[in-house]
């Protein structure tokens, strides 16, 4: 009996280990893909530039994969789009350039991508024993595999796990060192509430209006703006996590714009 009980806990451990590690190695491995522009990237090279890399391996066909294509994208956005010390790379299974454009298209994806067919994915996922997808995936320039699998891959949890990985929010960043004539938002990322800071030569009124990354608005506020600084609150607590945009405008005219980060 004492045998079965230590076999039955050894096989849940074994399971749940396959649960939640997907992709099944702990230090990089060498390979190579071909995103569908056509472009080679070779995933030692980046490392040893000292990037971050961050995989997003995933299927064109899997609900979730569709369900968290845009975090991947808003995360992306978050850290530069490749410009910053992160590399940030979607590596598709089974489907060929066609498939991945298309997908891309869809759901609004600017960064790399490499499908699996034409684009050397497969082997990529067979390299890094990918078992389920989508799983992100965070590698530091020493080779480690930090982060085998990031669930649920908000772009929240995303950006917070490249954060620890030491990578840099290039975009929000900026946003805290503007100068007094800007839209700052406060703090950055959001939690429960956001707070807006400005400034303006004169009185006036203006609408304050927060959209998502498809240009749809998802809150506005009527803003009575005064000469000189302002300070404008609102409430992120109904928010989805993600990346937003905050529009300050008068009836025809646009002030300022800032991106904004919700993590509650």
């Amino acid at each position: 009996m004492k045998k079965f009980i230590l076999f039955f806990i050894l096989f849940i451990a074994v399971f749940s280990n396959q649960i939640f590690a997907q992709a099944q190695v702990d230090v990089a491995v060498d390979v190579s893909v071909k995103t569908v522009d056509s472009q080679i990237i070779d995933l030692f090279s980046l490392l040893d530039a000292d990037k971050i890399v961050v995989i997003n391996f995933f299927s064109t066909s899997c609900g979730p994969c569709q369900t968290f294509a845009n975090d991947f994208q808003v995360a992306y956005e978050n850290f530069g789009m490749n410009q910053s010390n992160v590399f940030f790379l979607g590596v598709n299974y089974n489907g060929n350039n066609y498939q991945v454009e298309q997908f891309a298209s869809i759901y609004g994806l600017t960064l790399p991508l490499a499908s699996g067919l034409e684009g050397m994915g497969n082997e990529a996922f067979e390299a890094f024993e990918v078992v389920s997808y989508p799983t992100v995936i965070v590698i530091t320039p020493d080779h480690q595999v930090v982060e085998n699998y990031i669930w649920e891959p908000t772009s929240a949890n995303i950006t917070e796990a490249v954060l620890n990985a030491g990578g840099v929010l290039v975009g929000l960043s900026a946003l805290e060192n503007e100068s007094e004539n800007e839209l700052m938002v406060l703090p950055n990322p959001v939690q429960q509430q956001a707070s807006f800071r400005f400034s303006l030569d004169s009185q006036q009124h203006l609408q304050l209006i927060v959209s998502d990354l498809a240009g749809r608005t998802i809150l506005s506020k009527a803003v009575n703006g005064v000469q000189g600084e302002n300070h404008v609150e609102i409430s992120a607590e109904n928010l989805i996590d993600g990346m937003y945009i905050v529009t300050l405008m008068t009836d025809s005219q646009v002030l300022y714009k800032a991106k904004m980060l919700v993590n509650n």
